[in-house]
């Protein structure tokens, strides 16, 4: 089957999404468990009788089913609820970020990271001028010095990140680093004592990926910091997306891990 076999098999229910304002909300309302006709009044502010209406099409539909006190949504509609709640994250990050979506590369994020990129709709757009920008690298680089966990990948350099990767080691976090292979050449020549101590750690793990990375990010304990390449070719200094909370740090880990399973571990320079 084509994609378009597969829409035309879907269409009816795709409709049925976009058609009535209230089943949609009534689906994802139940998403978390039952409620009663009463519960679902106030949540959407609609009128009893119209939520019964859109109640009884989807009893009807197989999604919904008469629960203990109220309705509750069957196995298909409780997949569909998640589905689609994922669908509006989704799209609520690429409205809220459409500026740093449309204007950057996303070749270094595989397709299954994008499809979960409502995860990162917790997050906030660093950017501005030079001397903000500056004050938001010093920030992050406190943050680094200061984390118990640092995982980062970068075909980039920042003066004050090698110093203040040094420290976080010494203060006993775990690090793990995916630098591509001009990187590492380039701390290798220009901080070499400082990275021949670094391997020298139990705590800390180097990476050299021979691949053109076009992101720079680290996830650190509670938080993930991305950013990209402009579609221009040049590294974007002049904007981060930061985002926060356990479902950012995992979607950032299971980047990271995208690109550490290509990469080769250094142990001596």
């Amino acid at each position: 089957m084509t994609v378009c076999d597969d829409f035309d098999l879907a269409e009816d229910l795709l409709k049925g999404f976009t058609r009535s304002a209230i089943r949609t909300k009534v689906l994802l309302s139940l998403k978390d468990g039952e409620l009663s006709a009463g519960d679902l009044e106030r949540l959407l502010g609609t009128r009893a009788s119209t939520i019964l209406h859109a109640v009884k099409d989807m009893i009807e539909s197989g999604t919904v089913v008469r629960g203990l006190r109220g309705y509750t949504l069957t196995n298909t509609g409780r997949i569909q609820a998640l589905m689609l709640s994922r669908l509006l994250s989704a799209i609520v990050v690429l409205e809220n970020y459409r500026d740093f979506w449309m204007t950057h590369d996303i070749s270094a994020i595989p397709d299954d990271l994008l499809v979960d990129i409502g995860i990162l709709r917790d997050g906030e757009i660093v950017s501005g001028d030079p001397a903000a920008i500056l004050r938001t690298q010093q920030i992050f680089v406190s943050q680094l010095i200061s984390s118990r966990n640092i995982y980062g990948v970068s075909p980039i350099i920042i003066p004050e990140y090698p110093t203040a990767i040094d420290t976080a080691v010494k203060n006993g976090a775990h690090v793990e680093l995916v630098l591509t292979a001009p990187i590492v050449e380039i701390v290798a020549r220009d901080y070499r004592d400082v990275l021949e101590n670094l391997l020298k750690k139990e705590n800390f793990e180097l990476y050299r990926l021979d691949a053109d990375v076009r992101a720079a990010f680290t996830v650190i304990d509670s938080s993930l910091s991305l950013g990209l390449f402009r579609l221009n070719g040049g590294y974007d200094v002049g904007q981060d997306l930061i985002c926060t909370g356990p479902g950012a740090r995992e979607w950032g880990m299971r980047l990271f891990m995208h690109h550490k399973k290509m990469a080769e571990r250094v142990t001596s320079i």
